[in-house]
């Protein structure tokens, strides 16, 4: 990390994080306990000076969607917070703005009989007693990730083309669009070796970790603590030509370590909120969380289904007020398709956010991914991507794997709608992610499955200039490409219903000589590169083209050329 960016890290981790990690680790075993505050009407902090615990970038965010600073965004009163320290032995973990409140440990429970008697206290909560309760919520994230599945390399992206070309990904790498100038805050278990690891070098040699935080332990460090992390951050940024390239391999990130994959409490869903918080201030413009929350160790913090409705967990609530702030949030939606849960899990269901389920490399739902609707009816999952057989790094961080689960499907639309909003820095993040579920496979229909169904990036970045295909039904031509042609042809077609495109080249005379055929996914628009060695090796001439997708046809009269 650069100086500039570590005393940004600094100036605001001093305000969100609370007290120094040293102090985090006074007593033993001690509770954690979340305390919101009745007010701010005593705070220091000041609407007109925003800069005081926001970031130029965040401003900025704000500025350009039209989005003014408000209360939600002040720091809670240093006073109250003062007070409550002083009302017996407690070390402060962490505050936040938005919901106006601390976060405390303490083993003093003669104290905390007090606290609510205090005029400025509304509300106390334990996040985490430190009682052990074996094996009550078990595997929250899969032991093993590898599978005996070997899938076939492709010449650029590796093991990673089928799952960035699903949702035409790589058709906004091919504009220049490969996440240049988006920060994306990853929320998650730990990012175990990401800083020596080689399918990170470029992100770490171009200086594209910007920010770590350890909101777990207060340590500081995230590198040390779990692979989960690590596998999300490959799909959106590891670059490994020929072998795995992410989805946005110039994003600059972010790494936030909220989840303790040892245990399951409310404690975590109050880190998640510090470090949503944490992000806004350093301005972020993307957050990816591949975590969810229904059941805990501790029976009694368990949600309901029906509190999956956006207003009802702390967590849902805060990422919605993320959303509000102009970031987009991207969240897994949940494993619990197999189980008595079934449904999505919380921050899920949050309001004006993009839920993810998965999907197979055949597009049909993943048995695991966790359904919709939300409590009070509104699409879950918002949209799908590939998340079962998907490519990441293995748990040993070398290898490739293919992974299962929505924590993998969702970092590949977080990728993608970095790179489509590089292209439209101007539009807000309503208006991008209204694209995004507008482009998807189901808009017309949504259901419980899919939600929207599988965003087509490109049409979404079509939407964004103002060419609306989403009407389309039929199968269509749009371009052929390059002119002159060398060793490769370019199809630029929507597929319709029809899942097989017939390509014949014929010489000036009418004899055939290169033919191919090349499976379709339906109704989707795709650019097609078709290139092999007998094309390559063609005479210079000219050439008649024809081109067939069910009924529709195109002839179009192309010349080789040499080079």
């Amino acid at each position: 990390m650069d100086h500039d960016r570590a005393s940004l890290f600094l100036r605001f981790a001093l305000i969100f994080l609370g007290a120094p990690a040293g102090l985090l680790q006074a007593q033993t075993a001690p509770a954690t306990y979340l305390i919101e505050f009745t007010d701010k009407t005593g705070t220091p902090y000041s609407l007109n000076q925003p800069e005081a615990y926001l970031s130029s970038r965040a401003l900025d965010r704000r500025v350009r969607q039209g989005i003014a600073v408000d209360p939600s965004d002040l720091p809670v009163d240093p006073a109250y917070v003062n007070a409550l320290l002083a009302a017996g032995s407690m070390q402060l973990v962490g505050t936040s703005r938005w919901q106006n409140s601390v976060t405390i440990r303490t083993t003093d429970t003669l104290a905390l009989d007090t606290l609510d008697q205090l005029p400025f206290v509304q509300y106390l909560r334990c996040l985490q007693d430190g009682t052990v309760r074996p094996d009550r919520v078990p595997s929250k994230l899969p032991e093993m990730l590898r599978n005996s599945v070997d899938a076939p390399y492709e010449q650029h992206y590796g093991r990673g083309f089928r799952q960035l070309a699903m949702i035409n990904g790589h058709l906004l790498h091919e504009v220049g669009a490969r996440g240049e100038g988006i920060v994306l805050g990853i929320l998650d278990s730990g990012f175990e070796n990401a800083d020596i690891l080689p399918a990170f070098a470029p992100l770490r040699a171009r200086n594209g970790i910007v920010l770590t935080a350890n909101l777990v332990t207060g340590d500081g460090n995230v590198y040390q603590d779990h692979w989960h992390g690590r596998s999300v951050l490959s799909i959106i940024a590891a670059q490994l030509p020929g072998t795995l390239v992410g989805a946005a391999p110039n994003v600059q990130v972010a790494l936030v370590r909220t989840e303790d994959a040892a245990t399951e409490y409310l404690v975590e869903e109050d880190n998640w909120v510090r470090g949503a918080e944490l992000l806004d201030s350093l301005g972020c413009d993307i957050l990816n969380t591949s975590l969810g929350y229904t059941r805990f160790d501790d029976s009694t913090q368990d949600h309901l289904v029906s509190d999956l409705d956006g207003l009802t967990t702390r967590i849902s609530i805060a990422a919605g007020m993320a959303a509000q702030k102009g970031m987009i949030v991207v969240n897994s939606a949940g494993n619990s398709g197999q189980n008595d849960w079934y449904r999505i899990s919380a921050p899920a269901d949050a309001i004006g956010i993009l839920a993810v389920g998965a999907v197979g490399s055949f597009r049909e739902s993943a048995p695991f991914s966790g359904h919709g609707p939300s409590a009070d009816g509104r699409v879950k999952p918002d949209v799908c991507a590939m998340g079962w057989g998907t490519a990441g790094l293995d748990i040993d961080g070398v290898h490739i794997a293919t992974i299962n689960g929505t924590s993998f499907s969702g970092p590949l639309v977080a990728g993608g709608v970095a790179c489509l909003w590089q292209l439209h820095p101007d539009r807000s993040a309503s208006e991008v992610m209204d694209a995004v579920r507008r482009s998807a496979s189901h808009h017309a229909h949504p259901d419980q499955d899919f939600g929207y169904g599988i965003p087509d990036l490109w049409r979404a970045h079509l939407l964004l200039k103002g060419i609306d295909l989403t009407g389309l039904s039929e199968g269509q031509f749009f371009n052929v490409m390059p002119v002159p042609f060398a060793d490769h042809i370019e199809v630029e077609l929507f597929a319709g219903k029809d899942g097989l495109l017939l390509v014949d080249l014929f010489d000036i005379t009418g004899r055939p000589v290169w033919s191919v055929q090349e499976r379709l996914e339906h109704r989707t628009y795709q650019r097609l590169w078709l290139a092999d060695a007998d094309l390559a090796s063609l005479p210079a001439a000219p050439y008649l083209l024809r081109l067939r997708m069910g009924d529709r046809a195109l002839q179009r009269s192309v010349i080789k050329s040499l080079h």
